[in-house]
């Protein structure tokens, strides 16, 4: 009973240590129980079967995710317990020497372990729950399910994974700090806090140099990512651009603090005022002993930003391809083979005629429309090609492989059925449909170098100097790779088809009508009745065609599922690195304020006022605090430009607000981190000033 009074006490006396330790654990237990608590949320959702079973799938991934999250926070919480340790080694020394055994001492940690341990799980548990309510919300507007279930949920599945997961961390922590205790010195814990801290000043010359070399490294990296990338190919080297920035990351750490220093003493005005020539030391003291430290803070920083900001951005993208690319309700597709197509006949063997040889209904269908695409042989896709792309050897393919072409007529009935823009081409002009992000650069700089074409002896110039963002296939994706559009005047009655594509609207908007249609074109039954007439739509090799549907209703739910699942698994790992970075760079700042205790005892003494120790304090901090955020931000410039090159496989969106949204959440949670900081370090300087006081009366 008297450990455990002693336990509490501690606990009481010591909270400007465990504050940062405390919120962290909370912050810790929230996160893990809101994205592992998902799948019971979904339950209440109105959603479709194919939707369930992205669910499913995405349950399955958060349960994978969290496994790597608790080890990051394993981690962190077995540092913030070091950290802890060290700060009261003296306290411990004292227990010895009043007669207290190393296994009384060792009982009294594994009780505040204890006791850290529960009342962490039951806030943050209770956090989580109320959380998790708000991402009931989120959840549904990801998979735009009926709320109309909604009710209050308590997952006890995801209660009891979290009771597990952080009780192994507490016990591992309860471990290590038993063994801690039970191998310590007592000479070496009373005078923990006396050693002095070994501070090598490092040479202003040697500093610039490495500085400029870290300059070298990241600035010729970035230049890879960005201005050096055209096309995706060009990411082969990308591990040795991310080796470079991660070296100069750490070169930049370990320089800046000499650095600094012989910047500030040519400021003879600054570095004299006041006690500034105190605080740039410090400062330089503590960049100095946190090279590692601070360039993995900068690194986790960085990942958080390019993490959050990509995944709210694949939702924005997603967004915009699903607007774009789905504009009609269903579309039926024949894709004939190059073998078979050369003598095929297409008399009585259209998609439309197909699907009455199938018993297909179609008579709900409206705004129809037929698109034909051929398969030249002389006319192949790397003739639109610019000059560098074309002459590159890894283009060679494409300087084979055939153009998808189709008459201007049948894409203008096609986009005038759901309101789109039509063009006009004059007789002797084209147009190249394409919105894939890989080769649009590539057709780009073709058609700015007026790149014509020859048809039967006739010349065609390009109606526009970069591609026109249009669609022939309705997807979930900017994927058309490519469509050349000719005038109608052009004869295709010798080359080769390729598609015919049949798209329509459906004739009702009555939601249980639309939810049938979908249903009666889903994959599973199309394929289910073209099967059973497979003789009268093949012929009789079956080798001329396969045929397609698909609706916008699946289109959208597959989109949203993977859109969903990206998300939440990038604000899951986001805000776990987030909470990682600035709880160690806390704890260090912590451990710093501690070890320089004496230094600020000395300033009081020769007559320093506390309001400028105060500032001082603030200032080191601020400074400690932004440079990793600095450096991050920077790398996250060129990180996210690279992300978005990226991201064009997805679609393109807004990157700009999904950027501010995530500059929010990290200076939100970042901010908090250094306000509690702030406040614990000034406690702990201030508790030094009274000593002095308490001194000086006696």
């Amino acid at each position: 009973m008297m450990l455990f009074k002693l336990s509490t006490r501690n606990i009481r006396k010591s909270m400007q240590n465990y504050l940062i330790y405390f919120a962290t654990l909370i912050l810790g237990v929230a996160i893990f129980y809101v994205f592992n608590a998902l799948g019971s949320q979904t339950v209440m959702l109105k959603v479709s079967s194919n939707t369930e079973e992205i669910i499913g799938l995405m349950n399955e991934a958060m349960s994978v995710v969290s496994v790597f999250v608790s080890i990051v926070l394993g981690f962190l919480v077995v540092y913030a317990s070091t950290f802890l340790m060290k700060r009261r080694k003296k306290e411990f020394g004292i227990y010895l020497t009043l007669g207290m055994g190393k296994t009384q001492v060792a009982k009294i940690l594994v009780i505040e372990t204890l006791l850290i341990g529960v009342i962490s799980l039951v806030i943050g548990l209770l956090l989580g729950i109320g959380i998790s309510q708000g991402m009931s919300v989120v959840t549904a507007n990801l998979f735009e399910a009926d709320m109309t279930n909604f009710q209050f949920m308590v997952s006890t599945s995801a209660i009891i994974k979290t009771i597990i997961y952080f009780a192994i961390m507490y016990v591992i922590v309860m471990a290590l700090d038993v063994i801690i205790v039970s191998r310590a010195k007592l000479i070496n814990l009373l005078y923990a806090g006396a050693k002095a801290q070994k501070n090598h000043a490092k040479n202003p010359v040697v500093c610039v140099l490495v500085f400029i070399i870290a300059a070298i490294l990241l600035g010729t990296a970035y230049y890879k990512v960005t201005a050096g990338v055209r096309t995706i190919s060009d990411f082969q080297g990308l591990g040795i651009q991310i080796a470079k920035g991660i070296i100069g990351t750490f070169l930049v750490f370990w320089s800046v603090s000499g650095m600094l220093l012989a910047i500030v003493k040519r400021c003879r005005r600054f570095y004299y005022k006041g006690i500034n020539s105190f605080s740039v030391k410090e400062l330089g003291s503590r960049i100095n002993t946190t090279v590692f430290s601070g360039g993995i803070i900068c690194l986790l920083l960085f990942f958080t930003i390019c993490i959050l900001s990509s995944a709210m951005a694949i939702r924005n993208s997603m967004n915009h391809v699903l607007e774009t690319c789905t504009p009609v309700d269903v579309q039926f597709s024949k894709l004939y083979s190059y073998d078979a197509a050369e003598d095929y006949d297409m008399t009585g063997h259209n998609v439309e005629e197909n699907l009455k040889a199938c018993d297909i209904d179609t008579s709900k269908l409206t705004d129809v429309t037929e698109m034909i695409l051929y398969a030249p042989e002389d006319i192949n896709i790397g003739d639109f090609f610019g000059k560098a792309f074309a002459e590159s050897g890894s283009e060679d393919y494409f300087k084979e492989a055939s153009m998808e072409t189709m008459h201007i007529g049948e894409y203008n009935a096609f986009v005038s059925s759901f309101g789109g823009t039509t063009i006009d081409l004059a007789e002797d002009e084209y147009v190249i449909l394409c919105n894939y992000g890989e080769m649009e650069p590539r057709y780009n700089e073709g058609l700015a170098e007026g790149q014509t074409v020859t048809i039967k002896g006739k010349t065609y110039h390009p109606k526009y100097s970069t591609c026109v963002d249009g669609i022939v296939h309705i997807s979930n994706s900017e994927s058309n790779a490519g469509v050349l559009l000719v005038p109608d005047s052009v004869d295709m009655s010798d080359c080769d088809f390729w598609y015919d594509i049949y798209s329509a609207n459906y004739n009702t908007t009555d939601q249980t009508e639309v939810d049938a249609l979908n249903e009666y074109y889903s994959d599973a039954n199309f394929y289910k009745l073209q099967e059973a007439k497979t003789e009268a739509v093949l012929g009789e090799d079956g080798s001329y065609y396969s045929m397609n549907c698909e609706t916008s209703k699946r289109l959208r739910d597959n989109s949203v599922g993977l859109t969903a699942m990206i998300v939440f698994i990038g604000i899951y790992l986001g805000v776990v690195f987030l909470i990682s970075g600035a709880a160690i760079l806390s704890l260090k700042e912590l451990s710093e304020a501690a070890d320089s205790k004496e230094k600020y005892r000395i300033l009081r003494r020769i007559g320093v006022d506390e309001k400028k120790i105060r500032h001082s304090l603030l200032a080191q901090s601020g400074v400690f605090f932004a440079m990793p955020l600095l450096l991050a931000i920077v790398h996250s410039v060129f990180g996210m430009q690279t992300a978005m090159f990226i991201l064009t496989a997805f679609g393109r969106g807004g990157l700009l607000g999904s950027i501010l949204l995530a500059a929010a959440v990290i200076l939100v949670i970042y901010g908090i981190y250094f306000m509690i900081t702030y406040i614990c370090s000034r406690k702990i300087i201030s508790e030094c000033m009274c000593e002095i006081f308490v001194g000086a009366e006696k």
